[in-house]
């Protein structure tokens, strides 16, 4: 898979936390909106939900993408686990505050890393790369700092009526030039994201099924490795 690819797979992981909430609705501007945002952050006691889509790697090659994430912001606690591309089946994430499992199928090895090594996540997360801790968070305003953000409509969905959001990268050396991202009102969960890079091009379309929060999940389902996994540990 193509490192850009890679690097797109967790952040969508990570990306889907921020837009994790629960809001009033209806005719916002964009500022209320990410203000919603980060006032129903502190409310959410976990999440799950299937990532479903593709991802279009440098030789315009679709991926299937099928994630299933689960989150306990609290804890900053989460849990990645791949169904598709078949490269990554059965392949699983676990973030444990500033410690990433990366946990291999085919070997039956967990790779132990401090979050803020270069070598966490095997280049899939770029605050990995540049050597920064990572930030399991649900607030869309922390995690895109920076970024600007515009409401570009408000359309019914198959899972009702969604605000548009653009998101536009002011890092012009960035490999994601700007996100449309489709949240439902009223409850203001995801539904639909469309990565475009820097020259125009769509490299990833996904949509968010099954979304369940606060169901109780427990920290120690999130936290599992297999029994006779062989542990590397490289903090």
């Amino acid at each position: 898979m193509k490192q850009i690819s890679r690097n797109i797979l967790f952040g969508l992981a990570i990306f889907s936390l921020a837009l994790s909430l629960n809001a009033r609705a209806q005719n916002l501007s964009a500022d209320e909106i990410l203000e919603n945002i980060a006032a129903s952050a502190e409310s959410l006691q976990d999440s799950s939900f299937t990532l479903d889509g593709q991802i279009i790697d440098f030789e315009g090659n679709a991926l299937e993408l099928e994630v299933e994430v689960q989150i306990i912001p609290g804890l900053e606690l989460a849990r990645v686990y791949f169904l598709q591309p078949d490269a990554l089946a059965d392949n699983f994430i676990v973030l444990d505050q500033q410690d990433v499992y990366n946990y291999l199928f085919l070997t039956n090895q967990v790779q132990i890393f401090n979050a803020s090594d270069p070598d966490a996540l095997g280049g899939l997360f770029p605050e990995a790369d540049s050597g920064e801790n990572l930030d399991i968070s649900i607030d869309l305003s922390r995690m895109f700092e920076g970024w600007e953000v515009s409401v570009e409509g408000y359309e019914n969905s198959p899972v009702g009526d969604v605000y548009l959001l653009r998101l536009v990268n002011q890092d012009q050396a960035a490999d994601i030039g700007y996100i449309n991202a489709s949240i439902v009102d009223n409850d203001w969960r995801p539904y639909r994201l469309e990565l475009i890079d820097a020259g125009g091009d769509i490299v990833a379309e996904l949509v968010f099924n099954d979304f369940l929060r606060d169901q109780g999940l427990e920290p120690a389902d999130l936290r599992f490795i297999p029994a006779d996994a062989e542990i590397i540990d490289e903090r």
